[in-house]
Formats: structure tokens, C-alpha cells, sequence
């Protein structure tokens, strides 16, 4: 992800935000990131794929949407490389994290998944 500064005026560019967990055998479920999509359509398609590509059998440790798809706002950068994936991209816990404190990523009003309230 392009690391770059929010400008004061930068309109902010609508995106479905989802939060992901990954789950490890023996010890639990946590936090893993988010993917960001144009649309609940495209996150539907990028899910399908994920799914698609996991094996028969449920593997010891694997990642999966926590909660469901919601608004959030992203910076003209960060649209531009989500317009550029097929169907959206995913950043990992701390590549959202840093995302959100750089102002790059913005959360929406309604909140699901690992996404705390403030």
C-alpha cells in the first residue's frame, strides 16, 4: 500500500469494508485485516475465489470474513488500487492499521467485525 497523507480537502471515495479473522487450531481467533471492494458485488465475487481456492478439509489455520460487508471511506489513492484489482484487495492487520492512522482509511458509522467502536 502507497503510504501518503491525507490532505485536508481530499474527498473521501465510498468502499465496502470487511473485517477478516483468522482461526488457528488450538489457539483461537483473532484479528487479521480487511478487504476493500467497489461493491458488495465485487466482494462477493472476491470471496467466492477465496473459498475456491481453500482445500476439502478444514485446514489448521485459515482466515475468514468477521461480520459483514459495511461502508467505509477510503483516499483517492487507496480507491485507485482497489479500482486496479479485479475485485478488491486486503490489507493485513497492520497494514489497516496503519491505513487508519494515516487517514487513508476511514470507518464508516456502522461497525462489524473486528473494527473497534470510538
Amino acid at each position: 500500500m502507497e503510504k501518503t497523507k491525507q490532505k485536508k480537502s481530499e474527498k473521501l471515495e465510498e468502499v465496502v469494508y470487511v473485517s477478516w479473522e483468522e482461526s488457528e487450531r488450538g489457539w483461537g481467533v483473532r484479528p487479521d485485516g480487511c478487504s476493500l471492494h467497489k461493491t458488495e458485488s465485487d466482494f462477493d465475487a472476491f470471496l467466492e475465489k477465496y473459498w475456491a481456492g481453500m482445500p476439502d478439509e478444514v485446514p489448521d489455520e485459515y482466515s475468514r470474513p468477521a461480520g459483514e460487508p459495511v461502508k467505509a471511506y477510503v483516499t483517492k489513492t487507496l480507491y485507485k488500487e482497489i479500482k486496479k484489482s479485479k475485485n478488491g484487495i486486503y490489507l493485513w492487520n497492520s497494514e489497516e492499521t496503519k491505513a487508519v492512522k494515516a487517514k487513508q482509511l476511514v470507518y464508516g458509522t456502522k461497525r462489524s467485525g473486528w473494527v473497534e467502536y470510538k
